[in-house]
C-alpha cells in the first residue's frame, strides 16, 4: 500500500497521518505551556502577588486536559477533507468542549473572587461576607445554566423549544417537590433575613455552638 496514492475518505493516506501529527502536537503543545507556566509562576509569592496575576494563576490552573484534546482534534481535522458527517461531528464536540471550558473559568472566576472577598469582609462584616458566599452559588447556577444553552443552541439544537417545554414540566415537578422548594426558600431566608452569620453562638433547643458554615 502506497501512502502517497492510496485514499481514505477522500485523503491520502498521509495526510491523514499529518494529521494525527498536528492534533496531537497541538494538543501536547498546549498542555507543555500550561506546565511550563504553572510552574514559572510557583517560583513567585503567589500570595503577594497583585489579585489579576493570582486570578490568571487560578484560570491557568482550571484549564482542562480535556480542552487540549478538542483544540487539537481542531486543528487536526483543518489537515483533512472530511465528510460532511464527520465534519459536523467534530464541529459539535469542540463547541461542546470550548463551552464546557469557558464555564470553569467562570466558575473559577466567580469562586476566586468570593474567596477574596469573603476573606476581607469576615472579620469586619460576617453577615455581608455570608450573603455574598450564598450569592456566589447562586451566580455557578446562572452560569451553567446559560453555558450550557449557548452551547446547545450553537450545535444546532433549538433552545427556545425546550426552554418552553422545561417551563410546563417545571410546574409539575415543583408540585412533586413542595418539601425540597420550601426547604430550599427557607435557606434563602436566612441567608437574605440573616438572622445568624458566620462566628455568632446559637442555641437552638438543647444545641449549641459556633456557626462555622452556612
Amino acid at each position: 500500500m502506497n501512502v502517497f496514492t492510496s485514499e481514505v475518505y477522500g485523503n491520502a493516506l498521509w495526510l491523514w497521518g499529518l494529521a494525527l501529527g498536528v492534533g496531537v502536537g497541538v494538543a501536547l503543545l498546549l498542555a507543555t505551556v500550561k506546565v511550563l507556566l504553572a510552574r514559572k509562576v510557583a517560583v513567585y509569592d503567589v500570595e503577594r502577588a497583585p489579585t489579576w496575576q493570582r486570578g490568571l494563576v487560578d484560570l491557568i490552573r482550571r484549564t482542562r486536559r480535556f480542552f487540549f484534546v478538542a483544540v487539537g482534534v481542531y486543528a487536526g481535522s483543518l489537515v483533512v477533507a472530511l465528510p460532511p458527517a464527520a465534519a459536523r461531528g467534530v464541529s459539535i464536540v469542540v463547541t461542546l468542549a470550548v463551552h464546557l471550558q469557558v464555564a470553569f473559568w467562570g466558575s473559577g472566576a466567580i469562586s476566586f473572587w468570593l474567596a477574596r472577598y469573603t476573606r476581607q469582609k469576615m472579620d469586619e462584616d460576617a453577615a455581608t461576607a455570608t450573603t455574598v458566599r450564598a450569592l456566589g452559588y447562586i451566580a455557578n447556577l446562572v452560569l451553567w445554566a446559560v453555558i450550557v444553552l449557548v452551547a446547545l443552541d450553537n450545535v444546532g439544537i433549538k433552545v427556545t423549544s425546550m426552554i418552553a417545554g422545561l417551563g410546563i414540566g417545571g410546574v409539575a415537578i415543583a408540585l412533586a417537590v413542595q418539601n425540597v422548594l420550601r426547604d430550599l426558600f427557607a435557606s434563602l431566608s436566612i441567608v437574605l433575613d440573616r438572622p445568624f452569620v458566620i462566628g455568632d453562638f446559637i442555641i437552638v433547643g438543647e444545641l449549641l455552638g459556633t456557626v462555622e458554615h452556612i
